[in-house]
């Protein structure tokens, strides 16, 4: 509770406090290295011809080439798999509904097969579920699969590379998600230009805020704020909780010290022009996914029946593997707990 109330604080005071103090701005840290690029340009032939194998019919790759112009490539190919795979639909429907049983739904086609392909649409759509449900840690988890198993299958790999810099940022871990967003950049110059332009955006906000303590502390706080909610109250939360408090109060000290000393008030105390929270994303062509977040799955988990709620954790203990259903466990304890605090 504590730290909940230190971090509204920190929003009302950040924004007077900016603009009086000029706080030295603390050694930059090492660049981390840019990635090695494991993308090869989309075999077209290829993932047809894959496609085929999960069932898509001379008349799906017909309407898929249709839709290429019209729609995007990578929609296109989404729809081609959804409409061979009914089940991979079905859940993917569920997702865009805001469905809570999406993730069991993803999980279970992805525990179901070991197609390669299958599972490179399934890990990126089961991504974009932890993402909408504020959990980057797990999207980056199963992005990380996607990376490592799945590349250069799909022409979702452009896409799955920028959610994987997304997720990064969202934790928050930004001296990791700016070299994932510039190689982003460099490796997909043809990716949609609202996806180009949330990267570099989103990649310059993460550079001004690293050399920003408020901005620092603002995010070491909202990730242990996470940690609580997820009930992970183990010594290293814990001291995390104790050194951001720590350096809220030597902040404030700072500033109050700072103003006392000011002849008059700071011009431009308002809020900032170049709010960091939100990213103005310019139109674009079609993509298999909005950028923006829908409404929460924790509401929509929160309205449930109990009968469905239960129905839903049951299936979870039924028929998967062990490491997915600890993650769905997690995944819907962690639900019921978000919409508790809403």
């Amino acid at each position: 509770m504590k730290l909940l109330a230190l971090t509204a604080l920190l929003a009302t005071c950040a924004p007077a406090a900016l603009a009086v103090a000029q706080t030295p701005a603390p050694q930059a840290p090492a660049p981390a290295p840019v990635p090695q690029n494991p993308f090869s340009p989309f075999d077209r032939a290829k993932f047809e011809a894959l496609a085929q194998k999960l069932g898509a019919t001379p008349a799906m790759l017909q309407t898929f080439a249709g839709r290429i112009d019209e729609y995007g490539l990578t929609r296109a190919a989404d729809d081609l798999l959804r409409a061979a795979v009914p089940a991979f639909d079905v859940a993917v429907k569920a997702h865009e509904t805001s469905d809570p049983a999406a993730a069991l739904q993803l999980t279970q086609v992805l525990a179901g097969t070991q197609d390669l392909l299958l599972q490179a649409h399934v890990r990126y759509h089961l991504a974009r579920v932890f993402l909408d449900s504020d959990d980057p840690e797990r999207a980056v988890d199963v992005l990380t699969d996607y990376l490592r198993q799945n590349v250069n299958l799909s022409p979702l790999d452009g896409e799955a590379a920028f959610f994987y810099a997304q997720s990064l940022a969202e934790i928050p871990l930004g001296e990791l998600a700016i070299p994932r967003f510039r190689a982003f950049l460099q490796w997909f110059p043809d990716a949609s230009e609202r996806f180009r332009a949330a990267a570099h955006q989103r990649m310059l906000e993460l550079e001004r805020q690293q050399e920003n303590p408020l901005h620092q502390l603002a995010d070491g706080m909202k990730k242990t704020t996470r940690d609580l909610r997820k009930q992970k109250t183990n010594e290293p939360v814990q001291l995390d909780q104790e050194h951001y408090i720590e350096q809220l109060d030597e902040l404030i000290e700072q500033f109050e010290e700072m103003e006392q000393q000011s002849s008059g008030a700071a011009s431009g105390t308002g809020p900032s022009s170049n709010p960091a929270a939100k990213s103005a994303l310019p139109d674009g062509d079609g993509s298999v996914g909005n950028l923006e977040k829908r409404g929460t799955l924790a509401d929509r988990w929160g309205e449930m029946k109990d009968a469905d709620r239960k129905k839903i954790e049951a299936a979870v203990q039924q028929g998967l593997p062990a490491h997915y259903q600890k993650m769905l466990e997690e995944y819907y304890k962690r639900l019921g707990k978000a919409q508790g605090n809403q």
